[in-house]
């Protein structure tokens, strides 16, 4: 048992024990059972559900582990999969931004036993991992922390045992712990004393997501799915194909994030929008202005992003070298007499216009709605905006206050992202392992 008995006394199950102590040595047991384990393996994931506006929205993230100790584990959690095959020791970083990090994989000699450190060791690991909606898997913790859970027992934080409740055919004893920042429970089988469930705090979520309070039903929750321990794992599943192009590092560089277009200080092919008035809106009658253009569709975002446009030509009304045109994505189902009433529901004064054509697709190579782009008179491309920005009111009349005055933001942008480039690879050059390196730890992997 956990908790120790006097001599001469029956010892007292879990159910025997007072409300609190009984929690407790739910939890112990369960801490136990994992640090105990020698092999343990799930597949974990995390869930994030809220509904806005009647709508329902979910996202999922994996939160996967397998161990065989001492010196073998593999983790694969949001965008980063560790993998340590007991000789090497493998970290991949997945960010279609950047091409993964620029193709980098870390690669290091395998620890002899491994610890919570050799996970966080490298820092934009740790920030990948930690940063995720749910954080670090806690499994991650139960297995290889020296005191797992240990703030969990402080006299501060109230632990409470609630009612059994079952995961499909899995029984759970749920103790729920409040801290500061909320509560947390704990769905823990009752037969093999591993975590299946994991409800997350919610309250400092719902302010970061939602400061108006529009979101209900909110929920952030871990699954420990096909959770066991003491299994064979094989000998073959601890490896981490590298691809013959990888950038071998002893510690990850970021790269800088790229720019959000190559058309910036460029005059972009010619384009053709038309008005709800039937009027053409071309890239020659545009010529001399200042242009500001807004790719929406109907969404909040668009909305926003078209309501800040507003306020923005609001305040510069008196120059009429500033054109601003709402360039609507929505398909022809969507009608003139729907864009009329929705220009004047989100308080639009600019010219509603249609990209019947797809230029914004195929000449701007928009990735979405919303997206701004700010022309100067001679046409080139001086701002890409994509996505809906909450500082834009504050960042876009700057922009524009330099191009009306003859400078090119486009070419501060571009020469910045080169300079960035020119230390990346410095940096980058100084962390790569040698082709020697390289090639052995390419050929240990791909087994």
């Amino acid at each position: 048992m956990l908790l120790g008995t006097g001599c001469g006394r029956r010892p007292e199950s879990a159910d025997e024990l007072p409300p609190l102590a009984e929690a407790d040595a739910v939890l112990r047991q369960m801490i136990d059972t994992y640090q105990r384990a020698e092999t343990y393996a799930d597949q974990g994931i995390v869930r994030l559900r809220y509904r806005e506006e009647g709508q329902w929205i979910e996202d999922q993230a994996r939160l996967a582990v397998r161990l065989e100790r001492p010196n073998r584990l593999i983790v694969r959690a949001y965008q980063l999969t560790v993998v340590c095959d007991g000789v090497s020791w493998h970290t991949h970083i997945a960010d279609p931004e950047t091409g993964d990090l620029d193709g980098q994989i870390l690669v290091r000699p395998a620890p002899e036993q491994i610890s919570l450190e050799d996970v966080y060791i490298d820092p934009i690991s740790k920030d990948v991992i930690a940063g995720g909606m749910g954080g670090p898997p806690l499994t991650l913790e139960l297995l290889l922390g020296e005191h797992p859970l240990e703030h969990l027992f402080q006299d501060s934080v109230r632990r409470e045992l609630l009612a059994d409740q079952p995961i499909a055919a899995q029984v759970c004893r749920r103790v729920r712990a409040t801290l500061e920042e909320g509560s947390i429970t704990f769905w823990i089988d009752r037969q093999t004393h591993l975590l299946r469930r994991l409800e997350y705090p919610t309250d400092l979520l719902a302010r970061q997501l939602d400061p108006e309070g529009l979101i209900e039903d909110l929920s952030l929750v871990a699954e420990f799915r096909q959770g066991s321990v003491n299994i064979d794992l094989g000998r073959n599943g601890f490896a981490m194909p590298i691809p013959a192009d990888a950038k071998i590092v002893s510690r990850f560089v970021l790269p800088p994030r790229p720019l959000p277009s190559d058309l910036l200080g460029q005059v972009p092919e010619p384009f053709r929008f038309v008005g709800l008035d039937s009027q053409p809106w071309t890239q020659r009658s545009l010529k001399g202005k200042t242009c500001v253009l807004a790719w929406f569709n109907i969404h909040p975002a668009s909305e926003l992003c078209l309501r800040q446009l507003a306020n923005i030509q609001h305040e510069i009304a008196h120059d009429s070298t500033i054109t601003f045109l709402a360039v609507c994505t929505e398909p022809t189902s969507v009608g003139n007499r729907q864009l009329h009433r929705l220009a004047e529901d989100w308080d639009l004064t600019m010219p509603v216009v249609r990209d019947l054509e797809a230029y914004g697709r195929d000449i701007f190579q928009i990735p979405g709605a919303p997206t701004v782009v700010v022309l100067n008179a001679e046409g080139v491309v001086q701002a890409f905006e994509v996505g809906a920005n909450p500082t834009l009111e504050d960042s876009l009349p700057e922009v524009i206050r330099q191009v009306l005055a003859g400078q090119s933001p486009a070419t501060s942008l571009v020469t910045h992202f080169q300079e960035q480039q020119q230390h990346y690879h410095q940096a980058l050059l100084q962390v790569m392992h040698s082709p020697l390196l390289r090639d052995a730890g390419r050929s240990r992997d791909l087994r």
